[in-house]
């Protein structure tokens, strides 16, 4: 079956509107506004920010597929405008990717996503919004309506060379040593974009990800493992699989953290129906497999794990993550023994997770699935190159601060892909992101 349409805003409280001043903005419910692009002007006196006028209506293949499954098509209000702020915090999608609103044009179908509260509309001819989420429609309905799609695109579910580091399954937890020359970061397959009879999950089926019968391992499809990949002699080679001893077959794990010569490693282990745990383990050299998984006794709370190791003048210190239900705090272990929560300027009420210690000893971590950097005593948001915010999460640097290791998302159908990149420092901020199969190391 395929999924039920959304219903447009803009057939929304029309017929109230005789009762209301027709100058006074009345709010609206939060639905997606659909329409195409008429014009684009710059706000004044905000840089980065535009005003985007849409001539509200159906997208042609939307109505198509409406009429096709039978449904009534709903009577828009002749003229209606919408003038929609697409600021530097907008999401702008196309393509699949992140994008800045220059790659739009006029007379292009588009989906717009509102800020929560922020659509009212001024008698019967105008809407006004500002947009969180603000996509090409075939961005739009690849994302939200994929069941009225007769052949999903290249690149949803067709990247799948297990020789590459970014698949179209997921890839996270980047861990960069040596300036960027090693990366260990975790992988498993996603289920498939549209499940129907004979789908497959999404993703580079690797080395490790299947057991001793040749069928998919328990953990692969929704879970992790680690893996390892390097730089030599002018390209990465294959990531290759990290065995740690001990875990259960359905167990998922990533490694959070290792030092440099690669003898001490973090591990947080997840299996269903059980707390997550944050482990340990070493070895003698870099060649030498990896020794039994130890409990780290040091990291209190009953479901911990996503922590790193940092030193400091007077010792080893270790800040991790403690989960509870839909929520996570980050907590930090000192050398006398002591720990306790993080800054309250880093735990509120939201999920904070993702720590990473860069340079001078600040602090990169996530708030819900924003990327922010304790640094100075306050918090800032961290951002790509690009005029429009490009989401990424877990940010990890390389121990000099040059570049940043960050997880990207791929909008596409049902869970979004997520792929690993790469982004330098550059004057003020950082540059664009560029995925690790094509970044070099310097």
């Amino acid at each position: 079956m395929r999924q039920p349409v959304i219903c447009l805003t803009v057939v929304l409280a029309l017929s109230a509107c005789g009762l209301q001043d027709a100058n006074v903005p009345v709010p609206q419910p939060d639905t997606p506004i659909f329409g195409r692009i008429a014009a684009v002007r710059e706000a004044a006196g905000e840089p980065g920010t535009s005003e985007v006028e849409i001539k509200a209506g159906l997208p042609d293949r939307l109505e198509a597929v409406m009429r096709r499954e039978g449904r009534i098509i709903p009577e828009m209000e002749k003229d209606l405008l919408v003038r929609v702020r697409v600021s530097p915090a907008t999401v702008c999608v196309a393509d699949l990717l992140a994008t800045d609103l220059t790659s739009f044009r006029v007379g292009q179908e588009v989906a717009v996503l509102p800020v929560p509260g922020t659509i009212t509309l001024t008698g019967t001819k105008l809407l006004r919004a500002e947009a969180d989420q603000f996509f090409d429609f075939a961005a739009y309905e690849l994302r939200a309506l994929p069941r009225a799609i007769e052949v999903l695109p290249a690149g949803v579910a067709d990247r799948s060379d297990a020789g590459r580091i970014n698949s179209s399954g997921a890839e996270r937890s980047p861990v960069p040593l040596r300036g960027g020359s090693v990366v260990y970061f975790a992988a498993g397959l996603l289920a498939p974009a549209i499940p129907v009879e004979g789908s497959g999950p999404r993703g580079a089926v690797r080395e490790g990800m299947r057991d001793g019968s040749g069928s998919l391992a328990a953990w692969a499809v929704g879970g992790l493992r680690p893996y390892r990949v390097a730089w030599g002699q002018g390209r990465w080679e294959a990531p290759k699989p990290v065995v740690l001893p001990g875990l259960a077959p359905g167990a998922g794990a990533r490694i959070t953290w290792l030092d440099e010569g690669e003898t001490e490693c973090l591990v947080e282990v997840m299996e269903d129906g059980k707390p997550v745990r944050l482990m340990e383990s070493r070895r003698a050299e870099t060649k030498d497999p990896w020794g039994p998984l130890a409990a780290v006794g040091a990291a209190q709370g009953e479901s911990v794990g996503d922590a790193q190791r940092f030193y400091g003048k007077d010792g080893s210190y270790l800040v991790w993550t403690v989960y509870a239900g839909d929520g996570a705090d980050l907590l930090m272990g000192r050398p006398n023994g002591d720990s306790g929560p993080l800054d309250p300027r880093i735990n509120t009420p939201g999920r904070e997770w993702a720590p990473r210690v860069g340079p001078r000893t600040t602090l990169y971590f996530c708030r819900g699935q924003r990327q922010l950097l304790f640094e100075g005593s306050m918090v800032h948001e961290v951002r790509l190159a690009g005029t429009q915010r490009r989401p990424f999460v877990e940010a990890a640097p390389l121990a000099d601060g040059s570049a940043l290791f960050v997880v990207t998302p791929r909008f596409t159908p049902g869970e979004p892909d997520v792929d690993i990149a790469v982004a330098r420092s550059a004057e003020g901020g950082w540059g664009a992101a560029v995925p690790l199969d094509e970044w070099k190391p310097e």
